[in-house]
């Protein structure tokens, strides 16, 4: 039997290690054995969060760091972003969502699974577009 995938995006791992209103759903993807796809941005975007967190004072810059190392020990499949630009230019031209978002939605297509989002303005702007198979509110994971 095949391993469910999704992808996730950085709204999604950041709840891995900063509490917030999905966490607990969030983690329900770390505790169950499926296969867990990005695009290596999610790097830079998950240090972006976490520095953002340090910059208000949420956050010290050592914990920023642990979040980042431990992070990289996660086992989430890092897809180049080079390998995604063409496709994710594409559906940016055709959806009018933002080049970075949809290197997440190249990828889920790609692999014909679900992307996992905490991004409530992503979600609905998707919700009721051809690309609605795609996308999946972390509060609706079963």
């Amino acid at each position: 039997m095949t391993r469910r995938r999704y992808v996730v995006d950085a709204s999604v791992v950041a709840q891995w290690y900063l509490p917030a209103e999905h966490s607990a759903a969030a983690e329900l993807l770390l505790l169950r054995d499926l296969e867990l796809l990005a695009p290596d941005l999610l790097l830079v975007e998950v240090a972006a969060i976490a520095w953002g967190h340090v910059r208000r004072g949420a956050l010290d810059a050592a914990t920023a760091e642990r979040i980042l190392a431990e992070l990289r020990q996660v086992p989430l499949t890092l897809r180049p972003v080079p390998e995604l630009t063409p496709e994710a230019l594409a559906l940016a031209l055709r959806t009018g969502r933002p080049v970075a978002e949809c290197l997440y939605l190249t990828l889920a297509v790609q692999g014909s699974c679900p992307l996992v989002t905490a991004d409530r303005e992503l979600h609905d702007a998707l919700a009721a577009s051809p690309l609605a198979g795609h996308v999946l509110w972390i509060g609706d994971l079963a």
